[in-house]
């Protein structure tokens, strides 16, 4: 009896063994061929959002902060370039004013890109001083016609221009001009020169200035005089229409940006001598970005 069971238990071994054999031998692959494809699309973000310095010291920096651009499209961006709405936000001439939001924000806000690690302002404004400067010697230009401060947190540079045909400001005869030294209020630091200054750039409302001169506080930056000669506009990455017409105003990258590589921007704020307490005029910090 017990012979008969192993036996059958064997039988049944050997059967379920055979089973599984026969099961494997069943088994069969296949494959699917897939394909996908990713619209083109342009478009970058900037993180953070947001951009606050708060309670920052007359003539000091306010400290660095980041701002990323990242492409979160699917082609190749480039041609990278940013402004502030200091145009729009400061319209008028603050000086005198005791109420800060007559000062635009953006007028104070300076970057720079990852491959040049000097500061420029992002776009900032300068008005004429509507006074004689005492000790000011205005022999630098052809025909002065406006004077001023160039305001750099502690310091400022004595500036100078000289108007083209029939008063105006907006053509290729304009002249700009600004002092090397830190103003003292002496003569020797209010005698603004036009040395490595082209201005050979003009539209209906401005006229384009390069800085080449290495020992001016403007080197390398672009200088656009208004139409009617009453402010300067200060900047370096404003690639806008004919701001990009300056030989100085430059890419923040050029090259490709690919899908999802960021370039991080460092921005800082240059809070001049003589701004009233209080919340300065909100700023918009708009980045332009090409699809190729």
């Amino acid at each position: 009896m017990k012979v008969s069971k192993i036996l059958l238990f064997a039988f049944v071994l050997i059967l379920a063994t055979s089973l599984v054999y026969t099961a494997l031998a069943d088994t069969y692959t296949d494959t699917a061929t897939v394909y996908v494809s990713v619209q083109a699309v342009t478009q970058i973000s900037v993180e953070p959002d947001v951009l606050q310095w708060t309670n920052v010291p007359v003539g000091s920096a306010g400290g660095t902060q980041s701002l990323n651009v990242k492409n979160i499209g699917s082609k190749n961006v480039s041609q990278i370039h940013a402004y502030v709405d200091t145009l729009e936000d400061e319209a008028s001439r603050p000086y005198g004013s005791s109420n800060a939001t007559d000062y635009a924000a953006g007028g104070v806000i300076v970057f720079r890109n990852e491959t040049y690690n000097k500061y420029f302002f992002a776009g900032r404004i300068e008005w004429n001083w509507t006074e004689d400067i005492s000790n000011m010697i205005k022999s630098g230009v052809s025909s002065p016609v406006a004077w001023g401060f160039f305001k750099n947190t502690s310091y400022e540079y004595n500036w100078l221009v000289g108007n083209g045909t029939d008063g105006f400001c907006n053509n290729t005869a304009t002249q700009f001009a600004v002092e090397d030294d830190v103003d003292n209020g002496t003569a020797a630091t209010r005698e603004p020169s036009s040395s490595g200054i082209q201005c050979n750039q003009a539209d209906e409302n401005y006229t384009y200035c390069r800085v080449t001169r290495s020992s001016a506080p403007l080197y390398e930056s672009c200088v656009a005089v208004y139409k009617d000669c009453s402010k300067i506009y200060i900047y370096k990455y404003d690639k806008r229409g004919g701001f990009g017409s300056c030989g100085n105003a430059a890419y923040i990258q050029e090259g490709n940006l690919v899908p999802y590589q960021t370039h991080t921007i460092m921005l800082d704020v240059y809070m001049p001598l003589g701004v009233p307490s209080g919340d300065l005029s909100t700023a918009t910090f708009t980045v332009y970005a090409s699809s190729n």
